[in-house]
């Protein structure tokens, strides 16, 4: 049998012999296979042995019937054959050599690797618990996210919610549609998931003791309706995504995602709390099962997983997925007389989107928004306004919030069937919001009684858009005392008064971007991207500075921004 190869002649250093027993296989120059391409011979005791080839992943997956079937050596020729990357079998003949590049070998290693149980037990799980444990000196940015957009944000459906794929797991059992277990197996691989959960959780819980992001306790890592929900997603994943229809674990994991999103939108949760959370349910219920499996053996499978690892993935990969990352924009803008404004790193979060027409050439976009946390120098202010440092006791900081809606061209390059290089060119709109920056200062018995002009000011600032901060920072990003990130839902204590300090108005302009990603096909419908992006656009900034009596002046500053995101995103993949 013919196996035409996919690879030049001259990437061929090293030879294969050992495990080809009887005979071996050659690498002969041809032509007329493709350019720079090569056919390779493997040799069969008969050549009316039956082969059976799949394209997988662009390597054939061969496996032999009859005689050959029997013969380790001829399976260890045609498995070697696979690695090096065949497509097309045609004809047999005898005593030829193959060989193999270190690419080949590193490509059907990972291949391998891919189809183990241990691999497919903790290949997204492992990563988030990690993920959650690295973001966590880095959780306050989202927080600063969450009270930028919606500081007021308080619903308890995600109570109940948590629940949902579970109900429909068990609702679908109930109504008789043939899932993976007996329900004495599902019971009981259940049963041991939802014990390691907790355990898992409540341990963590009660030995880390990290304060929630609202105050309201000291157990928020990690957050326990995140890993109820993935767990509750896993069961369904494992019953009816892997027996039926990948979209019951698109649904399942869609409902998850929302929750350890509605914990942080609710002020419980840090993202590293929902990260790790969302970990531990997977894991829980991946060695739920394997547990069950021990005890069970073949007894009580009602119906096996759909193969997927025949799948090809050499062909147009539509997408949609949950954008996350880390900004930062200019550190400065142009100075506005004594008034010099900083920007350090911020968190953004949106959704993102392309369908490919081929697998190299889409159309999408993309919907963000961002919290950039800015600052004065407060040194140059005080010298030009000293009446701020009179009994000042804080300076609240808020944050740029930035929205954008992007579309455009995407391009997509196969490095290798599941590793795809990206890049974009997008042009769009983005808007941002009023930020502002107050002083605190303890009120004095003329202040309390006084009307003066300042007076309509400060009751502005008391009952305006203040953005609520960390409640684990008093003193602000800084790390001086003098600062603290501002909060709506906190009141200033009995004798204080906030005064506005400087305001930037709400502006929007038209701006174009791009990036550079890589992707990682995952499973057949989902895939991971890491990413880097890059905004740019012009700005007419209406910068408003205030003194201590409540005298303001206005200066417009035109300032060209740009901004880089650094980020991941999970998709679901179309095909």
């Amino acid at each position: 049998m013919l196996l035409r190869g996919i690879f030049p002649v001259c990437a061929l250093p090293s030879v294969i012999s050992d495990t080809m027993a009887k005979k071996c296989v050659t690498a002969l120059d041809t032509a007329e296979t493709a350019p720079g391409g090569f056919s390779v011979c493997v040799a069969c005791d008969t050549t009316d042995t039956p082969v059976q080839d799949t394209l997988r992943n662009g390597v054939a997956n061969i496996s032999l019937t009859g005689s050959a079937a029997q013969d380790s050596s001829m399976a260890d020729r045609m498995e070697h054959a696979a690695w090096a990357g065949v497509s097309q079998i045609d004809t047999v003949r005898p005593d030829t050599t193959i060989r193999l590049t270190g690419w080949d070998k590193f490509r059907a290693g990972v291949d391998r690797m891919t189809t183990t149980r241990a691999y497919k037990m903790t290949y997204i799980a492992v990563p988030l618990m990690v993920a959650g444990i690295a973001v966590n000196s880095e959780r306050n940015h989202f927080c600063d996210l969450r009270n930028s957009y919606m500081p007021t944000f308080r619903h308890d459906f995600d109570d109940y919610l948590q629940y949902a794929p579970m109900a429909l797991m068990f609702g679908l059992k109930v109504a008789g549609v043939e899932s993976r277990s007996s329900w004495g197996r599902m019971l009981v691989s259940d049963a041991f998931s939802a014990g390691l959960m907790a355990l898992m959780v409540n341990g963590l819980k009660y030995t880390v003791n990290q304060p929630r992001p609202d105050g309201s306790g000291n157990n928020s890592f990690p957050s326990g309706h995140t890993a109820t929900a993935f767990m509750a997603a896993t069961m369904l994943h494992k019953e009816y995504g892997l027996t039926r229809s990948p979209w019951y674990s698109i649904g399942g994991y869609t409902i998850a995602t929302c929750i350890g999103m509605t914990r942080q939108m609710n002020n419980k949760h840090w993202l590293s709390d929902v990260l790790m959370g969302a970990g531990i349910g997977i894991l829980s219920t991946e060695l739920g099962y394997f547990l069950a499996d021990l005890i069970y053996k073949d007894r009580g499978l009602r119906r096996p997983e759909q193969d997927y690892t025949k799948f090809n993935y050499a062909r147009k990969s539509s997408f949609f997925g949950l954008y996350t990352g880390f900004s930062w924009a200019n550190r400065h803008i142009a100075p506005v007389g004594d008034l010099n404004l900083r920007f350090s790193t911020g968190a953004n979060v949106g959704v993102e989107g392309a369908w490919f027409m081929n697998r190299y050439i889409g159309v999408g976009g993309r919907f963000t928004c961002a919290s950039i946390p800015m600052s004065i120098d407060n040194d140059l202010y005080f010298e030009a306004h000293p009446g701020f440092a009179a009994n000042l006791q804080r300076i609240e900081l808020s944050s740029l919030k930035i929205s954008q809606i992007m579309a455009g061209p995407y391009f997509s390059y196969p490095v290798t069937n599941r590793w795809l290089l990206g890049t974009k060119l997008l042009v769009g709109y983005y808007h941002m919001r009023r930020s502002e920056i107050n002083a605190v200062v303890g009120q004095s018995n003329d202040q309390q009684t006084a009307s003066a002009p300042g007076d309509a000011a400060l009751r502005h600032v008391a009952h305006g858009n203040i953005v609520q901060g960390n409640a684990e920072r008093p003193w602000g990003r800084s790390g001086n005392p003098d600062f603290e990130t501002s909060s709506s839902e906190s009141s200033s204590a009995p004798g204080e008064l906030r005064l506005p300090m400087v305001a930037l108005g709400e502006t929007g302009n038209f701006g174009f971007g791009s990036g550079l990603s890589f992707t990682y096909l995952v499973e057949r419908n989902f895939g991971v991207r890491i990413f880097y992006d890059c905004n740019f656009s012009p700005a007419n900034l209406a910068v408003t500075t205030y003194n201590a009596d409540g005298a303001s002046k206005q200066t417009n500053v035109r300032h060209f921004s740009t901004s880089s995101t650094l980020g991941i995103a999970v998709n679901i993949v179309f095909w």
